[in-house]
């Protein structure tokens, strides 16, 4: 993200190896564990605003986001305010005292690192893994194409959408919560 509060990002379904394509890559960081919970209130207002109150823990780091799409036609872009808290209690307490619930869920291991002056992640959701690339708009295109990727092949949809959507192509019902243990029954 960039320091006026704005993530600008491609996101690629990966279609071969993850081995293969991290071994053109000098260094990455560890693979690590990532849970995240996505929060509304009983008004829906993350709902009716498109925007996303998330609570999210990466290895021992704890965070809580807000998330709002912006409009564009060739990038991702999403307003983002970020910060660390102490406590996955202590984000779930703050949120339930403002009258926020839980209402959806996904984990995934993420790989990520630095390339060429912008940010890469390997992302591996239970059903599929993606790379999203993020940086500024210029130069996410440009390292997506030096990657081999297609600009048109790029996803702009968030992750639960892209797994309901697989879902639904297999004729499973809906699900709020991606998880390893059960993203296909």
């Amino acid at each position: 993200m960039n320091n006026n509060g704005i993530e600008i990002e491609l996101k690629f379904k990966l279609e071969k190896d993850i081995e293969i394509f991290l071994n053109q890559f000098d260094e990455t960081s560890e693979r690590v564990y990532q849970k995240t919970v996505m929060f509304d209130n009983n008004q829906g207002l993350m709902q009716t605003t498109n925007g996303r109150i998330r609570l999210r823990q990466t290895g021992d780091s704890v965070s809580l986001s807000y998330k709002l799409p912006l409009p564009s036609e060739t990038v991702k872009k999403e307003i983002e305010w970020e910060t660390k808290i102490d406590s996955w209690k202590v984000g779930e307490e703050l949120l339930k005292a403002m009258g926020f619930d839980e209402t959806t869920s996904y984990e995934k291991y993420r790989t990520t690192f630095q390339y060429k002056g912008v940010e890469i992640d390997i992302d591996e959701y239970p059903f599929a893994t993606f790379v999203e690339i993020e940086g500024d708009e210029d130069s996410v295109k440009k390292i997506a194409i030096d990657l081999g990727f297609s600009l048109e092949k790029a996803l702009i949809k968030p992750c639960d959408t892209l797994f309901n959507e697989w879902r639904a192509s297999r004729n499973l019902p809906m699900s709020s919560h991606m998880k390893f243990d059960s993203y296909d029954k």
